[in-house]
């Protein structure tokens, strides 16, 4: 226990774990009823592992030593970079909501974020979630962001549409080879994919206080191992410029075998040095027909963009996603 009212998950802890899915699920059923359950052993890997091996804690909280669970804190503070950045997540189990145990997790955020020497913290909701925007700026967080979220139905998509999108990106992009890969990927040709990684650093931000992420052989070797630890089926399509050989734009798909029936668009980037030969429609295209033969069973893709990155929601558009939900990211400086 720390701070007498939270307990922090570890990965092993399976009673704690399960308490912490129930809830989480409990909270989603409510708030955002459009994604999936989160399924416990998938939970426990994420705790174990996270995005590229630096997993946000998580807390369990409780009003007193004696009460059950209502409530879930999550922080995560890079180490990479952005060293004055911390993410918060407070979830209220939705029985006990407006009894001030939000406020009490967040309390204990900026408590924690303050002990560590972070001083930008950042916080989200939906943008139609007027009561959680409401209690981020109660508590000093201001709009600075947004996020949208799209969904794209593989059986619901107009093929003539997309064979027509790729040979006018195919002519555009007559200088490139497209290649297919899966993780885990060897060393030569993460090394070759660390600028075009990099590239994602140009995409908007809004008025976020972010410095660029920072990437090298082993954040890519990291992540690629997060995500097999996770369980996870990576797809990568990438774009080699057939004269110099450069990597100028990928794709990533994730599937998730404990979540057969959806796809997770990752990152699509294209170096600015390759840009205007309709690599991002080509490589998405590709990925497509790529995950329709090797994953058929998949029933949804869901994607997400900065809301004003204008030129990716185009493309995606194009390819048959469709806006699902707005979400806000709210700044507080300490």
């Amino acid at each position: 226990m720390t701070s007498g009212l939270f307990q922090r998950v570890s990965p092993g802890d399976a009673d704690a774990i399960a308490q912490l899915a129930e809830l989480i699920n409990a909270a989603g059923a409510v708030d955002d009823p459009d994604s999936p359950p989160i399924p416990a052993d998938l939970l426990g890997r994420q705790l174990e592992f996270g995005w590229d091996l630096e997993p946000s804690e998580r807390f369990l909280y409780r009003p007193s030593a004696d009460a059950a669970v209502v409530g879930t804190l999550s922080v995560h503070a890079p180490q990479r970079d952005n060293l004055q950045l911390m993410d918060i997540g407070v979830t209220t189990h939705p029985d006990h909501r407006r009894a001030g145990h939000g406020t009490a997790m967040m309390s204990e955020a900026i408590r924690r974020a303050q002990e560590i020497g972070r001083t930008i913290l950042w916080a989200g909701c939906a943008h139609d979630d007027e009561g959680a925007a409401a209690f981020l700026t109660a508590n000093g967080f201001g709009y600075a962001s947004h996020e949208a979220r799209r969904y794209q139905w593989p059986d619901r998509v107009d093929h003539d549409q997309l064979d027509e999108l790729y040979r006018t990106a195919e002519q555009a992009a007559s200088d490139y080879e497209l290649i297919r890969t899966t993780a885990p990927s060897d060393d030569e040709l993460l090394t070759e994919l660390i600028e075009v990684t990099a590239a994602i650093n140009d995409a908007p931000m809004g008025e976020l206080d972010f410095e660029d992420e920072k990437f090298d052989l082993q954040r890519l070797k990291d992540f690629e191992a997060a995500a097999l630890g996770k369980g996870e089926k990576l797809y990568r399509t990438f774009a080699r410029h057939r004269d110099t050989g450069k990597v100028g734009g990928h794709t990533i798909m994730m599937v998730q075998p404990s979540l057969p029936t959806y796809g997770n668009q990752y990152d699509t980037a294209v170096h600015r040095d390759h840009r205007g030969h309709r690599l991002g429609m080509l490589l998405k295209i590709d990925m497509m027909r790529w995950l329709a033969k090797a994953e058929p069973q998949i029933e949804r893709i869901e994607t997400w963009n900065h809301a004003d990155n204008d030129y990716m929601i185009s493309v995606n558009e194009k390819i048959g996603y469709r806006l699902n939900r707005i979400y806000d990211t709210y700044q507080r400086k300490l």
